[in-house]
């Protein structure tokens, strides 16, 4: 006799426990040795176009299907950006091959971790509607996201809206993660996701009666002064053994100007970080990017290291007195010493970086 899967009393009371396990894993519930019983059984339901949640919960399915949680656009945006062909059979195989097993499926967030970093059922197959932030949210988002978030960083306190006891869902909601129909481009090229406005409406107006709130509105993003050191990668690996991998990341706080302004994001001056590539992150599959600096490698960041105080919000000087938390030329050409960026990255990074505060 075969053991039986441990299953918790919460799931089998609950409304999900109610529904018979071949409604959604298919196979034999009328045989009782297990490998007829298997016979036809799917391990992921909720995984891929056919899945088993769209039966009860299709408008929700439909719209994520489109999601930036399963399509990963933004990766296929910026290989696209800087030459490299996304929709070629050589690029997408290897995706498919080495990296579609970051797409998140419905039960990744709402029953089990996520595949990338071992799956396994996180409550006795009982269904949690808000995902857990240590389970899942930074099971994919935790070398920058959740180390920032909870002051892994050494020597970089947590962010206060942890120590205040919020999680990621007190931020990033059901729309945002699900999405909304669309499928854009990349993670900042839609209306959903989180503002500082959103709980504090006031901070960024003229009106501020803080008067540093007043004098930045829309000139400054928030994170600008209320942020500190977060983390930078000067490479990406597609291979383990890559060459590349001898180059740590780097904590760093970088002020740069904004190249991506929107109407949620007008502002002139935002926190940039260094974005997890190089020319030839893709030499090992065989794929070159020819255009590689017709786009900045320096991005706009959003880090999750928020504080009250910071250097910044101290003394006026940290930032009108000097350039040192700037990107400036200077300090790409340190980079480039140290064998960090590739020299082109100077002029594809010609409209972030800062030669004067109040420069055009």
């Amino acid at each position: 006799m075969w053991e039986k899967v441990l299953i918790a009393a919460d799931f089998s009371n609950s409304t999900h426990g109610r529904i018979a396990c071949t409604d959604c894993h298919q196979g034999r519930n009328e045989v009782l040795e297990k490998e007829e019983a298997h016979e036809g059984l799917v391990i992921a339901p909720s995984a891929g176009e056919a899945s088993a949640c769209g039966e009860c919960h299709a408008s929700t399915v439909e719209k994520y299907m489109d999601s930036l949680h399963v399509t990963q656009e933004g990766y296929f945006t910026a290989f696209a950006r800087r030459g490299g062909d996304p929709d070629g059979e050589a690029f997408h195989g290897m995706f498919e091959a080495r990296c579609a097993n970051c797409h998140a499926s419905c039960g990744q967030c709402h029953v089990s971790r996520p595949d990338s970093v071992g799956g396994g059922l996180t409550h006795g197959h009982e269904f949690r509607r808000s995902p857990s932030q240590t389970n899942q949210c930074t099971a994919c988002h935790g070398s920058r996201v959740g180390d920032e978030f909870r002051g892994k960083n050494t020597g970089i306190p947590p962010d206060v809206h942890y120590l205040g006891g919020m999680n990621c869902m007190d931020c990033h909601d059901g729309v945002e993660l699900h999405g909304d129909g669309t499928t854009p481009d990349h993670r900042f090229a839609n209306d959903t996701g989180p503002q500082c406005l959103d709980c504090h409406p006031t901070a960024n107006s003229t009106d501020s009666q803080v008067t540093h709130h007043a004098m930045h509105a829309d000139r400054v993003a928030c994170q600008v002064c209320h942020s500190v050191p977060y983390k930078n990668c000067y490479a990406c690996h597609v291979e383990i053994d890559r060459q590349s991998l001898r180059f740590p990341s780097e904590i760093d706080f970088r002020i740069g100007r904004n190249t991506e302004v929107t109407a949620r994001r007008p502002f002139e001056f935002v926190l940039v970080r260094h974005i997890p590539i190089a020319p030839d992150t893709f030499d090992p599959w065989g794929l070159a990017m020819p255009d590689y600096a017709a786009v900045p490698t320096w991005r706009l960041a959003t880090p999750h290291n928020i504080q009250r105080t910071t250097p910044q919000t101290e003394s006026c000087g940290a930032c009108h007195d000097s350039l040192s938390l700037f990107l400036t030329p200077a300090y790409l050409d340190d980079l480039i010493d140290r064998g960090l960026m590739d020299a082109q990255e100077i002029e594809a990074n010609r409209p972030v970086v800062v030669e004067s505060i109040g420069g055009p």
